[in-house]
């Protein structure tokens, strides 16, 4: 059977996609080639005859799933089978949402979904309400930074699932934010009043009611055999909860991750979920490892080896560079100032290799120096993200 696979594919990706039937843990490195390896595998699952509406593939975001549903249909598309459901967690969520309310065990809710404007705006109204008189004029003059961390209290107390006064206790905020608890339970009010869900609470209610409602557990538990999660790194409490309870005692689950990649902490994201709690809660699954990147040379590899080992809280798995991936070269350069060394780095360059040039770098602040060289001698940029140095209101 191994035959029918494609010789692209490397030995850790084969075993991978004709593993037998049980949990598994992935973890796969930056570049390794995941979506082609799941995608196999749900083809070889198919052809081993597993009922494609018993298959579930939750996705973290849109454009993530749409990616997936595109090389699946790919891979596929020879078999003229059924393909199993891709879905993203909210996806997911809101369709239990809209259930329990027919079901009765949640109220309606409107269908225009709370927008980021309208959560900050209210969690600004409710911070100049409930905030002590002698942060006034701090809240006034840093309005961004106090809506930024009232929605991210918000956002915390749905995702980790933790009460408000837990979650504020671990931030370790002074006494004075303390109206922090009640921002929340305002702000709860003031949603439920009206009406209305935010994009965490698709997520939110309907585990909340699952977790509190026991009954409710045999609903929505054990309807799938498969289950496939991919970045499973950036998972957090409410959606390895609501995995919990969809897979039930039946489904076998595979997830995928790198630990070393875990970008949505402020979000509730932990690595435990992916280096632990995966294991401990779905009894010992297979472990395997793609460890070969196709996406930069053996140096940067190393490099980056070399880098990330110093942190704690993650696999022991080497980044290989695959040896079809062409050579990428490295240079350290030592300077005083960043601006100067670019500068003359890129004027070096001829005008069909600056077109291929892009300069990253770490905050928005090191761009403003670099920028004004390069306006100085005429040399032509974009920005991907943000306005730039000459329209920025600081400089």
């Amino acid at each position: 059977m191994t035959s029918q696979l494609p010789d692209f594919l490397t030995q850790e990706q084969r075993d991978i996609i004709t593993a037998g039937h049980e949990h598994a843990l992935i973890t796969a490195v930056a570049g390794s080639g995941k979506t082609t390896t799941l995608a196999w595998r749900l083809r070889w699952l198919l052809q081993q005859g597993h009922d494609p509406r018993r298959m579930l593939v939750l996705m973290f975001n849109r454009s993530a799933r749409v990616d997936f549903e595109r090389k699946l249909r790919d891979v596929t598309r020879d078999l003229g089978l059924a393909l199993p459901e891709v879905r993203t967690y909210h996806a997911m969520g809101l369709r239990l949402y809209k259930r329990f309310v027919r079901e009765g065990v949640l109220p309606g809710f409107s269908e225009k979904i709370l927008s980021e404007q309208e959560v900050s705006y209210q969690a600004w109204l409710l911070t100049r309400q409930l905030a002590p008189e002698d942060l006034a004029d701090e809240i006034r003059r840093n309005k961004k930074d106090y809506v930024e961390t009232a929605t991210g209290v918000i956002d915390l107390v749905k995702t980790t699932l933790s009460p408000a006064e837990i979650v504020f206790e671990e931030l370790e905020y002074s006494d004075k934010h303390k109206y922090l608890v009640d921002l929340f339970h305002s702000f709860e009010q003031w949603r439920k009043s009206q009406g209305r869900i935010s994009y965490a609470d698709m997520l939110y209610e309907p585990v909340m009611a699952i977790h509190q409602n026991p009954p409710l557990q045999r609903l929505v538990g054990n309807k799938m055999d498969l289950i496939l999660v991919d970045e499973y790194q950036d998972t957090n409490e409410i959606q390895h909860l609501l995995l919990r309870y969809v897979a039930g005692d039946r489904a076998r689950v595979t997830v995928v991750g790198d630990p070393d990649q875990t970008i949505y902490e402020f979000r509730g994201a932990k690595p435990e979920f992916i280096l632990k709690r995966f294991s401990d809660e779905f009894e010992s699954p297979l472990e395997q490892t793609l460890s070969y990147t196709f996406r930069y040379g053996h140096r940067v590899a190393l490099l980056a080896n070399h880098l990330i080992c110093h942190n704690t809280g993650r696999k022991d798995v080497l980044c290989h560079s695959h040896p079809s991936t062409p050579g990428t070269g490295i240079t350290l350069h030592r300077a005083e100032s960043d601006a100067d060394t670019v500068l003359q780095i890129v004027q070096g360059q001829s005008e069909p290799a600056l077109s291929g040039t892009a300069i990253l770098f770490r905050v928005w602040s090191q761009s403003v120096p670099i920028e004004l060289k390069l306006l100085a001698r005429q040399i032509p940029y974009r920005i991907d993200a943000g306005k730039g140095a000459l329209f920025s209101r600081e400089v």
